[in-house]
């Protein structure tokens, strides 16, 4: 996106909205009427603030589903207990690949 392109508060927060909700960035760019090429220029940079407010709007849809998991997990569901220890061990081989991968790089290419 063009550094004079400036998104307001409010569509960061429908970028976040859509993204929790699976949007695609291409749809999200269609949704608050951007150019998709513009769109998705920012969206390829991970530095630029419409990839943060994307990733976020995942993140916090995935913990927020994963906290609900979780409480019907300790309340004694097995189906839930067996998709939250699924979901950790994919989360520790993913960050075991993490390491071996990036082990002595330069991390701040990965923020």
């Amino acid at each position: 996106m063009p550094e004079d392109v400036r998104l307001s508060q409010e569509e960061f927060e429908q970028i976040e909205d859509l993204a929790a909700c699976n949007y695609s960035p291409e749809q999200i760019a269609k949704y608050l009427d951007i150019p998709k090429a513009d769109f998705m220029a920012a969206w390829y940079n991970h530095r630029h603030p419409v990839r943060h407010h994307y990733d976020r709007g995942q993140l916090v849809a995935d913990a927020e589903i994963n906290q609900k998991s979780l409480e019907t997990a300790k309340a004694g569901n097995l189906t839930a207990m067996q998709q939250y220890q699924k979901n950790r061990e994919t989360v520790h081989v993913e960050n075991l690949k993490k390491q071996i991968l990036f082990a002595g790089e330069n991390l701040d290419d990965y923020e």
